[in-house]
């Protein structure tokens, strides 16, 4: 169990529940969007839930274009480019990543990111997981 207030282990209150917390199932975080989230990507291994506690998100996943506000849920499934942002100002959600290799991408990049590494590094790491 994790409570609002906490997160996993060295991970920070963001990070509800990681790769290595269940057992590679998934990753679970609890994060604030504000405008554009990641570039459209394409995952091979994993797929993408987004639960919207508060705001509004937009999704494109494939050709398809969602938006979803408080309480709703959008899949984006893995061999289909998405990307996802807010709208009119910062939205609130749950991400879940399955199963939860992910997870594990963010904690390198974050690694490579503090200790200022060439974008060269980055690169290598986001082939290395597509």
């Amino acid at each position: 169990m994790v409570r609002s207030d906490e997160g996993v282990d060295d991970r920070g209150t963001e990070v509800k529940a990681s790769s290595l917390s269940t057992g590679g199932s998934l990753a679970v975080y609890r994060s604030v969007i504000d405008g554009q989230g990641p570039p459209p990507h394409t995952h091979t291994h994993e797929d993408e839930t987004i639960y919207v506690l508060n705001g509004v998100i937009e999704a494109e996943c494939g050709d398809e274009i969602f938006t979803a506000s408080e309480g709703d849920l959008i899949f984006l499934p893995r061999l289909f480019q998405h990307t996802f942002r807010s709208v009119d100002g910062p939205a609130e959600i749950l991400f879940l990543v399955t199963p939860g290799r992910l997870d594990e991408f963010f904690r390198e990049r974050d690694r490579l990111v503090a200790e200022g590494a060439d974008p060269s590094e980055i690169a290598k790491l986001i082939s290395s997981y597509m």
